[in-house]
Parts: C-alpha cells; sequence; structure tokens
C-alpha cells in the first residue's frame, strides 16, 4: 500500500512511511494523553518530526478534533 501510495504522490516509499508516521505521533499525543510521558521519543522520530513538522501538526488537530466529535456525541 505504501508503494501505491508513493507512486501516486510520486515519492519514495521512505518519504511517505516518515509523514505517516509524523501524523501517527501527532494524532496519539492528543487523543491519548499519556503517551508522551510514558513513551520517550528516541531520536529518530525527533528528525523525522523536525523534518515532517506540518505532518505533525495534522496529526495533533486530527487528535483534538476526534475529542471534540467524541464529546459532541455524548452530549
Amino acid at each position: 500500500m505504501i508503494d501505491f501510495i508513493a507512486k501516486l504522490l510520486d515519492k519514495k516509499p521512505d518519504e511517505v512511511c516518515r509523514e505517516w508516521h509524523c501524523l501517527e505521533i501527532g494524532f496519539a499525543e492528543m487523543f491519548c494523553f499519556r503517551i508522551p510521558s510514558v513513551v520517550s521519543i528516541t531520536d529518530f522520530a525527533r528528525l523525522e518530526m523536525k523534518s515532517e513538522w506540518h505532518y505533525y501538526q495534522v496529526g495533533r488537530a486530527g487528535g483534538v478534533l476526534s475529542w471534540v466529535i467524541i464529546l459532541a456525541i455524548l452530549l
């Protein structure tokens, strides 16, 4: 699937993996409140987040939006 997405976007598969990884890190940090304090971030992940900062921020926004939707459904 990653190879297909990479071909579709005219990128290398490792670039697509880095983008998705940053998106997932950002989402997990906002959706699961304990992750930043429990899981230490590796140097590799820090480098990925520096190079793909905008994907990290989109992931964080997605995590916050998920909580807003959950609260809207419950209330």
